[in-house]
């Protein structure tokens, strides 16, 4: 990776797409997620009543290829898990999958030639195109600075290639930011000159009724199953394990695609209980590979609830990141112009 990077960076290298309209990238050196599509769906509610947004994704775990829009006949199958989610969420806002970004966004453009803004999810080492905005997200209890590469790592590439980055956000961190864990993380990551460095932490909604067996519930759940398959599931057991008298977790590995067994197994898990009060919760993800044909009839007697999140950034860096994204939007916007 090193190397690649090096062949496009360098003078005289590879050429890079660059664009004259704003596209913002929210990527990461580790692999699993760090956040990215909350971070994302931020973007969208910060920009969506100034702008006309689109987004564009890979669509990991997908079993197509090429470029697709997202619409009422997507499924986690035909465009992946986080598009889908961020679709169904925004369905106003035009959502496309490409492996080929520089493509997908060509497409998007000659589609929707009003689009003023393409929001880019999970990019960071597509260099074959370069981000007008590059944000670089890394965790709070598991920062970058103190990892190191695949395989003897979570890293995808080196920490180096956080210089190429002109905002990192450190996500995930906890409800009340202490200044002395702040001064050290900052430390840590020691920012360059053109970069700057945001906190943010995750607030956990009131779940939502996924099927019909969840809606037709009236009481406190007090005996929960943690259904789930996500990178870093930790933050969400202990959110769980705080407020529910009974927990039980059935984890799988990121981007994992649910079959019948994981489904009957999980109704096991809920038959142990001896509360009455008790149901299934998945996150906003899991909940796109749960909803399909082959797992809905299984799911039917089953009351499955989903448990949304919703980005913060913490009182001292909210409006300072507002400002941040609207200079680069303004910037870009009248380079747009000029062309």
């Amino acid at each position: 990776m090193r190397i690649r990077r090096a062949f496009y960076n360098r003078k005289g290298g590879i050429r890079r797409m660059r664009y004259p309209f704003p596209v913002i990238n929210v990527g990461n050196l580790t692999v699993g997620g760090s956040g990215k599509t909350p971070h994302i769906e931020y973007l969208i509610e910060l920009l969506r009543d100034e702008h006309v947004l689109a987004v564009i994704s890979r669509g990991y775990g997908r079993a197509t290829k090429g470029f697709r829009f997202a619409d009422h006949q997507s499924n986690s199958q035909t465009i992946g898990d986080e598009p889908l989610q961020i679709h169904r969420k925004y369905p106003s806002i035009p959502v496309a999958v490409d492996e080929n970004r520089v493509e997908g966004i060509a497409h998007i453009r000659r589609t929707l030639p009003e689009t003023e803004i393409i929001l880019m999810d999970d990019a960071y080492q597509y260099l074959q195109l370069k981000a007008g905005l590059n944000i670089l997200l890394t965790e709070y209890s598991r920062l970058y600075t103190d990892d190191r590469v695949f395989p003897w790592g979570n890293l995808r590439e080196s920490v180096r290639a956080a210089s190429e980055a002109d905002a990192i956000i450190v996500t995930k961190g906890p409800s009340v930011l202490s200044r002395m864990h702040e001064r050290s993380i900052i430390r840590k990551i020691k920012p360059q000159a053109h970069q700057q460095i945001f906190f943010s932490h995750m607030r956990f909604l009131p779940i939502v009724p996924f099927n019909q067996a969840a809606r037709q519930q009236t009481f406190e759940l007090k005996s929960v199953v943690l259904l789930t398959a996500i990178a870093n599931p930790q933050p969400l057991i202990s959110y769980l394990k705080e407020r529910h008298t009974e927990f039980q977790q059935l984890t799988f590995r990121d981007h994992h695609n649910f079959t019948p067994e994981d489904i009957r197994k999980a109704k096991q898990y809920l038959g142990r209980s001896i509360s009455p009060y008790k149901a299934v919760i998945v996150t906003e993800k899991d909940a796109m590979r749960l909803d399909n044909d082959k797992l809905r009839p299984l799911l039917k007697d089953m009351p499955v609830y989903t448990l949304p999140i919703k980005v913060e950034f913490y009182h001292k860096y909210k409006e300072a990141f507002h400002q941040f994204i609207r200079n680069y939007v303004e910037k870009d916007s009248r380079s747009q112009a000029i062309h």
